[in-house]
């Protein structure tokens, strides 16, 4: 039963983040296509299709996540998404020296950082975790309980670090003015 709550916890938890990140981009969707072209990791002119084409593949990972048997799916999406996503930022903190640039991930400004880099490495491990549960059975109600407040513990984990995340940028952007 603990690797269908945990598969169950991690894919819940993990659907939330990219459900929040999508509506994010969403709401600010001239924003992010400004943040996405600000990497440079395509050519301008294919940023405006790049950008609702990340949406959609981040809804479609909170769905996979979500739906049981699509999870074999949804899991590695996401964590290819992660690790994409951990490129570009590596690329750009690491490669062009950008450090003062918004992750786009959604929510706070963030700067890229190599704890950014950390996270979205912790989240791709996460987005593996449906594999502990194959093939799939059934927690009964205890597991959907056990699951739910695992969710709970991993998402206030993750506005943690979040915050603490752009709390450093704000930091580095008083330094800087200071």
């Amino acid at each position: 039963m603990l690797p269908v709550v945990l598969a169950d916890a991690a894919s819940w938890a993990l659907a939330g983040v990219f459900a929040v990140a999508a509506a994010h981009k969403i709401r600010n969707h001239l924003a992010f296509r400004g943040i996405l072209d600000q990497y440079r990791i395509m050519p301008g002119p294919m940023v405006p299709l790049a950008a609702p084409l990340v949406v959609a593949l981040e809804c479609a990972v909170c769905l996979m996540l979500i739906v049981p048997p699509w999870r074999w799916l949804g899991g590695p999406l996401a964590a290819g998404l992660l690790l994409l996503y951990g490129a570009a930022i590596a690329l750009n903190l690491y490669g062009r020296g950008r450090r003062a640039m918004d992750c786009g991930c959604g929510g706070e400004a963030t700067p890229l950082s190599g704890w950014l880099l950390l996270r979205n490495g912790l989240l791709a491990l996460l987005a593996c975790s449906p594999w502990l549960a194959v093939p799939p059975a059934s927690g009964g109600w205890t597991g959907v309980v056990l699951a739910a407040l695992m969710t709970v513990l991993l998402w206030l984990g993750y506005a943690v670090g979040n915050q603490l995340l752009a709390n450093q940028g704000r930091e580095l952007a008083g330094a800087a003015h200071g």
